[in-house]
């Protein structure tokens, strides 16, 4: 039996055994938090590790369960850093939001206004389309190249996605004022900001928020957590035959992004929790003017949809808002290889849930299934363990499902046969996209791996002439056609893009 067999073999018995101790004051359902949890990890077998944070007035309740990596067995504590993706928006927004609070930002401004020296094409409307447009995803503009190097591949510097501002396009379906979720709002927002304010945004959110409120744990520079040798989780796939798998991907400061990109603990979820409830003060202490925290939660987008069991009626800088039961939550989440993120409140009721899963398969809706309990728990409702336990047999007939549809896949992939046409090494070489950036290939006898960036991968055979198979992201499959017909490719085609071989 193999290390990863031997630490999982037990249960999720043994990873809620080693909770971390609590940052607590007094939260007097800690003990059935625990417990649900324990129930919960004990049931889905394969959730690598968990972080809890609860705020209210009645207490604070701050745990890490389970461990950061498989591979090491290292114990989550409340002090471990989750990354929580998509969830980094309302930190953004909020640190901007507090700039203009102060003056030093407009905004209502427009991107014509404020950047003049930005080469925006006229289709998106640069002299219309406002500052806080971005933040409420409303602009109607489009960068997919922006996103996939601030995300995905870290090909980028400052340079480089100024001169791509001006491959920004006009979304056809989704014009200015239209509601529609991406991150390329917060990318160029920051963008500009960086430029302009002569400060980068992860500074920013330092020096607004982190800082201020006391967040030791907390982090838009993944370099610096390393450097400290901060607790930091890993990026898991739970839904394997075998139980759990660290990735090979992980954030660096090239792929940590204002849309997506700070790592924070649960006892530093806990003060942004207090922070947003208690209208900018934390430990008593008024950290941000209460007319900023709330400004954040009006209403600016209409949104009218559902996600995972949660209603999205608005949209406001960082946050949405819905009815939740017979209350109203403003939440955000976030997902990426290997990680989900839940962090939501209730401002009427005073009490707010962060959960962070380093897993994004198997456990994808632990996070929401435990923040459920504890609201449901808090406000004494008495189907809350009914609930929680239709939840967990969702999520374990989910995970079976899972693991027979990756072995399925895995099955059949192995039946392909190649249709290169060409010697390996004719493949080898550079080839660029003057928006994307550069995809390298190598081969190693009768082995192509792609590069793009921070991303790799091990080529596999597809099924179409002169095309090959690539997980950039895990799990996460993509096809690359060669175009040619000379010895050699002269493109690679890779998601309706050219890429020019060098």
């Amino acid at each position: 039996m193999n290390r990863r067999s031997l630490l999982f073999s037990a249960g999720a018995a043994t990873l809620a055994a080693c909770a971390s101790v609590p940052r607590a004051r007094g939260f007097a359902l800690a003990p059935e938090i625990d417990a649900a949890v324990d129930r919960a990890m004990t049931a889905l077998a394969v959730a690598p590790g968990l972080s809890i944070a609860v705020y209210s007035r009645d207490g604070v309740y701050a745990r890490g369960f389970g461990v950061t990596d498989v591979d090491t067995g290292e114990r989550a504590t409340a002090d471990t850093a989750f990354y929580i993706a998509s969830s980094t928006k309302p930190l953004t927004a909020l640190a901007l939001a507090t700039l203009a609070h102060r003056g030093e930002l407009d905004l209502d401004q427009t991107l014509a206004a404020y950047a003049a020296d930005a080469n925006f094409p006229e289709a998106v409307r640069p002299g219309e389309v406002k500052l806080r447009d971005l933040l409420t995803h409303t602009h109607g503009i489009e960068n997919d190249a922006i996103v996939h190097r601030t995300a995905f591949s870290g090909q980028h510097d400052p340079q480089t996605l100024w001169r791509l501002l001006a491959s920004c396009e006009a979304n056809e379906e989704h014009g200015l004022g239209a509601f529609e979720y991406t991150n390329v709002g917060y990318n160029i927002a920051t963008i500009l900001t960086d430029r302009r304010l002569g400060v980068r945004w992860q500074d920013l959110l330092a020096r607004e928020l982190f800082a201020p409120a006391g967040m030791t744990r907390a982090t838009a520079i993944m370099s610096q957590a390393q450097n400290a040798g901060w607790s930091v989780a890993k990026p898991h796939r739970s839904a394997l035959a075998g139980g759990p798998r660290r990735l090979y991907l992980e954030k660096t400061d090239q792929t940590m992004q204002s849309a997506g990109g700070v790592i924070i603990s649960a006892n530093d979820a806990a003060r942004w929790l207090e922070l947003m409830i208690e209208d900018g003060r934390v430990g008593g202490r008024q950290i941000i003017p209460a007319e900023v925290v709330q400004s954040t939660r009006a209403p600016l987008a209409q949104v009218g949809a559902e996600f995972e069991g949660y209603q999205r009626d608005t949209y406001g800088l960082g946050w949405y808002a819905g009815p939740h039961r017979d209350e109203r939550l403003y939440h955000h989440f976030g997902g990426f290889a290997g990680f989900r993120a839940h962090v939501s409140y209730i401002p009427a009721r005073g009490i707010g849930v962060a959960a962070f899963v380093n897993d994004s398969s198997a456990a994808f809706p632990l996070p929401d299934a435990v923040a459920n309990y504890i609201y449901d728990r808090t406000a004494g409702r008495d189907d809350a363990d009914a609930r929680l336990d239709a939840a967990i047999e969702a999520m374990v007939r989910a995970r079976d499902e899972g693991i027979q549809r990756v072995e399925a896949d895995r099955a059949n992939r192995a039946s392909r046969e190649w249709t290169l046409t060409r010697p390996r090494a004719a493949y080898a070489g550079a080839y660029e996209n003057d928006r994307f950036g550069r995809i390298e290939v190598s081969a190693e006898g009768e082995t192509l791996n792609v590069r793009f960036g921070v991303l790799r991968s091990v080529a596999e055979p597809f099924t179409r002439p002169d095309s090959i198979r690539v997980e950039l992201v895990p799990y996460s499959g993509s096809v690359m056609l060669f175009a040619g017909d000379g010895d050699t490719p002269e493109a690679l085609l890779f998601q309706n893009e050219r890429f020019t071989r060098m």
